[in-house]
């Protein structure tokens, strides 16, 4: 891997590897010794990057709770608060949302015109925030915002994003049931597209096995892989 202080790809991977079993590296042009997790968003993680990914894709995949996360790795005998899970989280799902993104451009296709809509709470850097999610009926990445509220400026604003992303109008939106949702679809996407509101119809069951794919090449990723 390149050095990740210079970018020089004259590295030379050293025997010893660091107390979690990543592998050491020394650049030959810059001396800046670094691991496979040197850089990344869990650089200083106490878990390894593919526990971390697992739960945090468990999270976002079933919606199981913080307390329930911890109590299962705890059953497997991995220790960790539900805390943590919420710091994992706020990490680790822009990771995702980028990869999956880039695995819809570099399929050189747009999304479809099913989409699937909802959204949860999570904790950025101590703050409660408002994650906006969707996907189209096949799995692929729609978009994805944070905001300050779940109110109907906030839901105008995520569908307006959506349409300017990826320059595709819906011929039907799935949503979770979110009051304000109707009126924002009329608002931004037009009055022709159809909505629908179901509980299980949103965006944890379709994308299951897109996030399952990309949370694979996000661990790479995160541990500095390319």
């Amino acid at each position: 891997m390149d050095c990740v202080a210079c970018g020089s790809a004259v590295v030379t991977e050293r025997p010893e590897r660091t107390a979690r079993g990543y592998r050491r590296f020394r650049c030959r042009d810059c001396g800046k010794q670094y691991n496979d997790r040197s850089g990344t968003v869990l650089n200083h993680a106490q878990y390894p990057s593919d526990v971390i990914a697992l739960v945090v894709l468990w999270r976002l995949r079933y919606r199981l709770t913080l307390r329930d996360l911890a109590e299962m790795f705890l059953q497997r005998g991995i220790v960790f608060s539900h805390e943590v899970v919420r710091e994992w989280e706020a990490k680790l799902t822009p990771v995702l949302s980028e990869e999956l993104r880039r695995r819809r451009h570099s399929k050189g296709g747009t999304c479809g015109r099913h989409w699937h809509v909802d959204e949860t709470y999570i904790k950025v850097r101590g703050h409660w925030a408002d994650l906006y999610r969707a996907i189209d009926r096949g799995g692929n990445l729609v978009n994805t915002m944070l905001g300050e509220h779940r109110d109907m400026a906030a839901a105008q604003a995520f569908f307006r994003s959506a349409n300017a992303a990826t320059g595709v109008t819906p011929e039907r939106v799935t949503t979770d049931g979110h009051g304000s949702y109707p009126r924002a679809i009329r608002a931004t996407l037009g009055r022709s597209v159809a909505h629908r509101t179901s509980a299980y119809r949103n965006v944890v069951r379709p994308v299951a096995e897109t996030a399952g794919c990309a949370v694979q090449a996000a661990k790479g990723r995160l541990a500095g892989g390319h």
